[in-house]
């Protein structure tokens, strides 16, 4: 699906899909990322629902999903001669083309809809059994496939929180 998703007319799916995986984040954690998130250690990580804030190193994926949409938001806003909020903590890192402006989350789902559609095609057309998944899921696999302290690279408070 990925490879689809960087195939397809939305610029921010992939980077959403690959940043909300590496990082165990929600759809609407990765919706609220800014400049004010990128540190040279790694992407700080606000955590909503009770979860703990925590911060994912860099590695070369993380990376490339983050550099992508940094110069794709530079390029909208280029092109739309509108300029860059001066607060670092203002400045969206995933943006329509249209308006400019953060993207919300129906466009969002609405757009990892047609990415599924196109890929479950895809899958079909090659004989691959496709298994539908949420954008949560990401968050749900990108725990399970952590090595070492999931509760803690997940931001979850407590084990309870773990199992459900």
């Amino acid at each position: 699906m990925l490879e689809i998703a960087k195939q397809s007319n939305y610029w921010y799916v992939w980077p959403a899909m690959e940043i909300a995986y590496l990082c165990r984040m929600r759809l609407s954690e990765v919706l609220d990322l800014t400049d004010s998130n990128e540190l040279p250690t790694g992407l700080l990580i606000k955590r909503r629902k009770g979860s703990r804030d925590n911060i994912t190193e860099w590695n070369p994926r993380l990376r490339a999903a983050w550099d992508h949409t940094i110069t794709t938001r530079n390029r909208i806003l280029a092109d739309r001669k509108q300029p860059h909020p001066i607060r670092a903590e203002d400045r969206r890192i995933i943006i329509s083309e249209r308006t400019g402006d953060k993207i919300v989350l129906s466009s969002l789902k609405t757009a990892i809809g047609r990415v599924t559609v196109a890929t479950k095609q895809a899958a079909e057309e090659r004989g691959i059994i496709w298994v539908p998944f949420t954008f949560h899921d990401l968050k749900r696999k990108g725990v399970s496939d952590t090595k070492g302290d999931k509760q803690e690279a997940s931001g979850h408070r407590t084990a309870s929180m773990m199992n459900v």
